[in-house]
């Protein structure tokens, strides 16, 4: 426990030495509090000098996120434009004929919005192919899930044809692959500058 200060211990002190006491304790107090300002300017400074970096990271991660998002994007229009023509030199896939290569339909409604990479027409089967340059499996399940399903609802025009998905891409891992066949859907991917069927021989896409 912290002990009291006696003030008999100073009862024989003059006025000047009390006075000269009480100064140097003052002098005291003044550098202490000198000392705690410096310490809270290196604080400041160095919190200030920490939230520029910061500062800099989160305009450098930005630039990184645009710089990609561009890369991204333009490689979805690369893949696009190689399936495009490569289909529109074609006109047969897994023996369904077709006369007429569409791109990027889009359809908006109150209730639904949808863009469909690549459409094949013929008479009474259309191909609804799904483009990426990447083709990952939740790529595959959404396509197969959401936007396939909406194609109909959205193209009333087409209500009464048999329509057929397919996916593509540059890049397909095994696991889409085997998904997309698990759910019917075509897969087509690039051999050399050609496009090029990756479902196994006796796969049979679903209709619906």
């Amino acid at each position: 426990m912290e002990q009291l200060v006696d003030p008999s211990e100073y009862k024989d002190l003059s006025f000047e030495q009390i006075y000269l006491l009480f100064r140097d304790t003052d002098r005291r107090w003044q550098e202490t509090d000198l000392r705690f300002q410096e310490e809270e300017r290196k604080w400041k400074e160095s919190k200030a000098e920490a939230d520029r970096k910061w500062q800099e990271v989160g305009e450098r991660i930005d630039r990184l996120a645009k710089m990609y998002g561009g890369v991204s994007e333009n490689s979805k229009d690369f893949a696009e434009d190689f399936f495009y023509r490569g289909l529109c030199n074609r006109d047969e896939l897994l023996g369904i004929t077709y006369e007429e290569v569409g791109r990027n339909m889009q359809k908006r409604t109150k209730k639904l919005q949808g863009e469909y990479d690549i459409v094949l027409y013929n008479g009474d089967t259309i191909v609804v192919i799904e483009v990426k340059y990447k083709l990952h499996p939740n790529d595959v399940q959404d396509f197969h899930d959401r936007k396939l399903p909406n194609f109909k609802i959205l193209f009333k025009e087409y209500a009464d044809k048999k329509i057929v998905g397919g996916v593509a891409g540059l890049s397909i891992p095994e696991d889409s692959i085997a998904l997309a066949e698990k759910l019917g859907l075509i897969v087509l991917c690039n051999s050399g500058d050609n496009v090029q069927v990756a479902n196994s021989k006796d796969f049979v896409p679903d209709i619906i």
